[in-house]
C-alpha cells in the first residue's frame, strides 16, 4: 500500500491506497489525497481534534518508486526515532523489509524544532 499517516499520541491514523490504484507522480506511485484534505475530513467526522492542525502531529507518507522498485516510508523524525512505531506502520501498510525509511523535510512537527529542555520549559511556563 501507499498512503499518508499521522502519529496522534500513541494512535496511528492512516489513509491508504492499494498499489494497483495508486497515482503516478514522477518516478513514484502515491496516494491521491493530501494530508490537509484528509485531516479536514477527519475533523468534520469527529475522528481527530478540531483544535489540532494537520501539520502539528508527526506525519509521513509511503510511496513506491517505480524505477527502484522499492517502497519509501518518509516521515517526521519524531516517528523515525521510535523503531516500534516504524514497525507498526510497516506492518499496517504491509511493507516489505527492504522498504527505505528516511526523513522528509515536508514532515516536521513543531516538536522537532525544539530541544527537550525547550519543550520542558514551555510546559513549565504554562504551569501557574
Amino acid at each position: 500500500m501507499v498512503g499518508i499517516f499521522w502519529l496522534l499520541g500513541d494512535r496511528l491514523i492512516f489513509d491508504t491506497t492499494s498499489l494497483t490504484e495508486a497515482e503516478p507522480y514522477g518516478d513514484c506511485l502515491g496516494h491521491q489525497q493530501s494530508h490537509i484534505d484528509f485531516w479536514t475530513e477527519q475533523q468534520r467526522l469527529g475522528a481527530v481534534p478540531l483544535d489540532v492542525e494537520y501539520e502539528e502531529p508527526p506525519r509521513g507518507r509511503v510511496v513506491f518508486n517505480t524505477k527502484a522498485q522499492r517502497f519509501y516510508l518518509l516521515a517526521d523524525r519524531c516517528i523515525l526515532k521510535a523503531p516500534v512505531t516504524v514497525a507498526r506502520i510497516m506492518k499496517a501498510m504491509h511493507l516489505p523489509v527492504n522498504t527505505i525509511v528516511d526523513v522528509d523535510l515536508h514532515y516536521k512537527c513543531p516538536g522537532c524544532d525544539k530541544s527537550k529542555s525547550q519543550r520542558e520549559q514551555e510546559e513549565a511556563d504554562w504551569d501557574f
